[in-house]
């Protein structure tokens, strides 16, 4: 217990470190490296400090050898609330500081009431630091590290130097060998959460929980009135009541701070937003703002009164129910009735109604189309965008051009992913084991190959195959996982091997995945990456070889940024690569890897349907619909109105209409192409 002249001293050298001024946040030099509430740590030369956005309260922290280099070794910096008060004023708070870094396995804490000394909190030893955060209202900090490990660090009632980081006695659901594009702590009220995206496909972001109760992470896809924000290192959770941000992770990518991108975690679809406005200088992390008027409230909770309806005490006879609605409705009525059923259940509960439904609304039969006998046209019902419902195994079949759903429940597909779509198989991941599935309605005529069970936890990034085994006996199944930038693993099974080779390659060039599956071509697998080049694996004399042809420089507009790219073979002999940039422009190019490469820019493909999306390419000539020279996304507007790109008028068009779409896109992730066939029972 200190004495009362040691406390007066402490409030003295408290207030000699303490004043009130302004300070130009923008100031070249002045670095900003987090926020909390109105709280924010600088560093400005040789000096660091807290300074209050809202009183212009500045408060200088002690010396800590080589902090010069702070802005560039610090890892994540977390600014926390803290219990302790600023003595003049009664209703200003003070603030923690606590420094995390890329390279050292300890980090640093300066807290009040006097901010003397830094403390040093000792950490792992052995795994790499991935992201920390303040949690229960500053009460801990919690850390996640790159094998998966958490620890906390108690921050109340006082850091001292013995304090510790207290492990979790559960792990969080990360893999350890894959590459991530984000992956994030992200504290909301008294829950934890992981959010995390892979480097490959599908690009989608992973939301789990934390249960302390049962000591393990749950998958969350309802974040339930609160939205995400992540840029960098940064994270942040922020209260919404608006339609239009419910359940949406916002983000911007690589170094572009201009364009905000949002995630909607339901449906699993991805588009850019001007909703937010990102505050960010080039000294300081970014902050969100909303364009309009409405104003974001942090961490708050709202207790409304719900209002109840109780029961009349009335009771009404009721109406009479006509047994056969079907008699007093035409055929042709009944048929457009169905396709107008979006909702699964609608769907399903319409075909069970009698067997004359059944017929207007027939289920799913597959037709596989096989290149070598296929036909000169397909109509519109020969192309299908086919998404997966993980909990129950219920397969959407959406047809873009006549605007109708078609649904198929598979017991096979119950916690699978579907890796990649080509002749009307499916290549399945469900946990270690991959599979090989030609999906059908009916059981007798379903066909599953069972692969041999994966080498390591995490396989691939992206995966695809040469072909279906219906249509060759030496089909390949091809993987490839980014081990950094100048290193991949390769894995690969051929026909009749009882095991993976997986085998590791050096690119002579740095090379990033896209998150575009592989395409065959010309008996090679070909991967594009991010900037535009593209890797290429095959096998001369039955010896496996990996190369990169250096592309990017050849584009024209020239690729950057968050660019999505995909790979799509035209005919046998010719491949394109589809470039769509954030502001929705969209670029196709064909690719020769002959003695002189050759990357030239395309205006049109006439009479041929690009299908593109992460996990399926398919072009598609002569198809018999009002529509051609074209790249179909799975890509849908703000009205939930099909999109498709027309190369001929340089612009996204709603399908419905054909009218030249003005309103913001989005892409669902997670679907892919498939050709088949409709039939009636």
């Amino acid at each position: 217990m200190l004495s009362v002249r040691a406390q007066e001293m402490d409030k003295k050298y408290l207030s000699s470190i303490t004043s009130k001024e302004q300070i130009d946040v923008n100031k070249e030099g002045i670095y900003c490296l987090d926020r909390w509430d109105d709280w924010g740590f600088f560093i400005d030369g040789v000096k660091c400090f807290v300074w209050n956005f809202k009183y212009h309260t500045k408060i200088m922290l002690p010396y800590f050898h080589h902090y010069h280099y702070w802005i560039t070794e610090v890892l994540k910096c977390v600014v926390s609330p803290s219990t302790y008060e600023y003595f003049p004023y009664d209703d200003e708070y003070l603030c923690n500081v606590s420094l995390f870094f890329r390279e050292e396995r300890y980090c640093l804490i300066c807290c009040p009431p006097y901010y003397k000394k830094w403390v040093k909190v000792r950490l792992y030893d052995y795994s790499r630091l991935v992201d920390a955060v303040t949690f229960c209202n500053g009460e801990k900090i919690c850390t996640l590290f790159q094998d998966g490990k958490l620890g906390t660090i108690q921050m109340i009632p006082e850091i001292t130097t013995s304090t510790c980081l207290s492990t979790f006695t559960f792990r969080a659901p990360t893999d350890v060998s894959a590459l991530y594009r984000n992956r994030h702590l992200v504290s909301w009220q008294d829950q934890l959460f992981l959010v995390q995206r892979k480097v490959g496909s599908p690009s989608i972001f992973e939301v789990w929980e934390a249960d302390f109760e049962t000591k393990q992470f749950n998958r969350v896809f309802n974040l339930e009135g609160f939205i995400i924000f992540l840029s960098g290192q940064f994270s942040a959770a922020t209260y919404s009541s608006l339609p239009q941000e419910n359940n949406n992770i916002y983000f911007t990518q690589c170094n572009d701070h201009r364009t905000l991108y949002v995630f909607h975690v339901g449906d699993q679809s991805l588009s850019t937003t001007k909703q937010f406005r990102i505050c960010s200088s080039h000294n300081s992390f970014p902050l969100f703002d909303r364009s309009g008027r409405a104003k974001i409230r942090h961490n708050t909770s709202i207790a409304e009164d719900k209002l109840k309806r109780r029961p009349s005490g009335i009771k009404s006879k009721p109406a009479p129910v006509v047994s056969n609605i079907c008699i007093h409705i035409s055929l042709d009525l009944q048929s457009e009735i169905s396709r107008y059923l979006i909702s699964q259940e609608a769907y399903m509960s319409f075909r069970l109604v009698c067997k004359l439904w059944r017929s207007v609304a027939p289920p799913l039969r597959w037709k596989v189309v096989v290149d070598g006998d296929a036909a000169p046209s397909y109509d519109q019902d020969s192309m299908w965008l086919l998404s997966l419902n993980q909990k129950d195994g219920l397969c959407t079949f959406y047809n873009p051009f006549r605007n109708f759903n078609c649904y198929m429940s598979n017991n096979d597909l119950v916690g699978c992913e579907i890796r990649y779509a080509k002749d009307g198989w499916l290549l399945v991941s469900k946990g270690k084991s991959l599979f090989l599935l030609e999906p059908s309605p009916s059981p007798s005529r379903k066909q599953i190959i069972h692969l041999p069970q994966k080498r390591y936890d995490y396989l691939c990034d992206i995966m695809s195959f040469s072909a279906s085994p219906t249509n060759s006996s030496e089909w390949v199944i091809f993987g490839i996982a980014l081990l950094n930038v100048f290193q991949v693993r390769i894995s690969y099974l051929r026909q009749g091997d009882d095991r993976w080779t997986c085998i590791t390659r050096d690119s002579e060039v740095p090379f990033l995945l896209s998150s575009s599956s592989p395409v065959y071509f010309s008996e090679e697998f070909c991967v594009i990456g991010q900037n535009g080049d593209v890797g290429v694996f095959g096998f001369k004399d039955r010896t496996p070889y990996w190369i990169i042809h250096e592309l990017f420089q050849q584009y024209s507009p020239r690729i950057y940024g968050a660019c999505r790219l995909f790979l799509v073979q035209h005919d046998q002999n010719v491949l394109h690569s589809v470039v769509v940039t954030p502001q929705h422009d969209v670029h196709v190019y064909e690719l020769d890897f002959g003695s002189n490469i050759i990357v030239k820019i395309v205006k049109e493909v006439k009479n041929w349907l690009f299908f593109t999306s992460e996990a399926s390419s398919v072009a598609v000539c002569g198809m018999n619909v009002n529509v051609d020279n074209a790249v179909f996304f799975p890509t849908f507007n703000t009205c939930n109105d099909y999109t498709y790109y027309s190369l001929e008028d340089v612009a996204f068009k709603v399908l419905k209409d054909n009218c030249t779409d003005k309103t913001q896109q989005k892409e669902l992730l997670n679907r892919v192409w498939i050709r088949c066939e409709l039939t009636g029972n």
